[in-house]
Parts: structure tokens; sequence; C-alpha cells
């Protein structure tokens, strides 16, 4: 964590803390966010940080935060409890306050990821087949709407055409996303970084036809292992959208085909409705999907299918 500060990785220095051992201040980065509303990943990452150090620990394993009022962005404080000093995991409570409100609440518990070995069992033998990221669709900060989605100056992230039903104004009708990530700087995913990534890709709720922000309620994050250099695989399900609220399952695979992050959270997601009030509206149709602003096709394909390009 100290080298990305003296190398001046972007995710480092939005992440940074200063203070401690229970009380320590940070600035919220709004250019970590989409509009004025920073990130959930981000948010949970900046949380994190605060608890490794508090508890002397390098690594976060398990992560899980509720979110009880959108952060700013702007000063903020890091309240945090040590729970438990363990020999293999330390476990902290993190609140994240402005203004004198509680923002985010968080429990981490750390310890020390070691190399990435063979499994003793796992359910899928390898990562998920994507195209190569050479033929998928790149996200761009700037939306139709004039909103813009600073994250993506920092994260790099290229979309599956087939989860890209949504900018054509044809979604699937699916809970599902699928693409690769990295941030743009080339700052390696190391399980501080894992937070951010499993939270990069737009919402899945956007294959309902549903583009509109998504406020995150919970996340929670199980680190798995040190990612290889090089792209990260992401796919994220969901099961059910009800009520305004669904839910999405994300894995993240490194390049030696290791999964090295899960996650699950649950989000709000709501179609507009019309300014005198009735039936929620349903999104437009947009312009044809090589013409969306917020996403840009490939020039060429290259690469092989279920492998990243370099």
């Amino acid at each position: 964590m100290a080298d990305g500060l003296l190398d001046g990785y972007a995710f480092d220095l939005a992440t940074a803390v200063r203070g401690g051992p229970d009380r320590w201040e940070a600035l919220v980065d709004g250019g970590w966010g989409v509009g004025d509303r920073p990130n959930g990943g981000y948010l949970l990452a900046l949380a994190t940080r605060a608890a490794l150090q508090a508890v002397d620990r390098p690594h976060p394993i398990a992560v899980s935060a509720h979110f009880v009022a959108p952060p700013v962005a702007g000063p903020a404080e890091l309240a945090v409890t040590r729970l438990r000093a363990g020999r293999s995991l330390s476990t902290a409570r993190v609140t994240l306050v402005q203004e004198q409100r509680p923002r985010l609440e968080a429990l981490v518990s750390a310890g020390t990821l070691g190399l990435n070995g063979t499994p003793a069992w796992r359910r899928a033998p390898e990562p998920p087949a994507l195209p190569p990221a050479a033929e998928c669709i790149s996200g761009r900060p700037e939306l139709p709407d004039g909103v813009r989605v600073g994250l993506l100056d920092h994260v790099d992230i290229r979309i599956d055409p087939a989860t890209t039903g949504w900018a054509a104004g044809s979604p699937s009708g699916r809970l599902e996303m699928r693409g690769w990530v990295r941030f743009r700087d080339r700052r390696g995913a190391d399980p501080l970084g894992l937070l951010q990534m499993v939270d990069a890709l737009p919402p899945a709720s956007f294959e309902l036809g549903i583009q509109a922000w998504a406020p995150t309620v919970e996340l929670t994050v199980y680190v798995r292992g040190l990612p290889a250099p090089g792209w990260l695989a992401c796919v994220v399900r969901g099961q059910l959208w009800q009520d305004g609220w669904f839910d999405e399952e994300a894995e993240v695979w490194d390049a030696g085909g290791h999964l090295v992050a899960q996650s699950r959270q649950l989000a709000g997601a709501r179609p507009p409705r019309p300014a005198g009030g009735g039936a929620p509206l349903q999104p437009p149709p947009l312009r044809r999907r090589q013409d969306h602003p917020g996403l840009q096709r490939p020039a060429a394909a290259g690469g092989r299918p279920g492998r990243p390009d370099r």
C-alpha cells in the first residue's frame, strides 16, 4: 500500500488515510463515481484501508458494508473499532462519517493471503469464456444525459458485446454484465484494489432496460487470492428484481485463471416516472450501439476467445 502512494497511483492517492489508530481522516474523491455520487467499491476500499492500518494486517479477506446515507465528495472521518486480533485474522468495524452523520458502516476481516495454488475443490474448472478485450466495448466517462462517470477516468472497462444490448435499445432482459477491468494507470490489482474491481462494470440492471443510478444498499466482498498482473475478467449475475431492488453476484478472475474475488450486493433500480406522476416510464430507445456516447466499439478485432489482449 505504501508503495502505491510513493508511485503516485490514482487509486492509492484517492484512498489515502491519515491519523489512527482509532480515528482516521480522508478525503472522499468525487472523481471516483457517477455524477456527484462516489462509487460503492471505491468507498469500501477507502474504509478498508483504514481498517488494515488499524489492525496492522496486509490484506482484506472478507468485507461487508451497509451504505446508510449517500456519501459526498469532501472530508471524511473514519472511526475504527478493533473487535478481534487473532493469529490468522483480525476484525474491525469502520464508520465513515461526514458532517457528523454516519454514511457507511463496514466490517473488515483481514489477514495474509498466500500465493495462488491449486484449489482443493472448485465448482468452475476455469474462468467463464469472454471475447478478447480487443473485441469488447470500451466504457467512456460521458453519458448521453450529460452525467459524467468519473470512475472510468481511472478504471478501464471492456464490456462483452453480449451484455450491451441496453446501449442499442435492446436489453436482454437478464440481470447480467460481463467484461474485462483494470486500472488505467496500470496499477496492479492487489487485494485492496479488488474491492474496487468487483463494482466497476455498469449495473446489471441496465440489461433490464433501466439505465439509472443504482444506489448500493449493502456490499459484501470475499478476496480469494493475490491476482496475477494483467486484465481481470469480471462476471456479474443477478437473481431477482422486485419492488425496486435487485441483487448482483460478481466473480473476478485473474489472467492466470484464478478466482480472486467474489461479491454480492443489493442495490436499487427504479425506472423514471413522468413529471406529473403515474406509472414508471420505460427508457427511450437509444442510438445504435456503436454510436452510444458511453461506449466505444473496437476498431478491429484481435486475440483469442476467452483470453485478454495484452
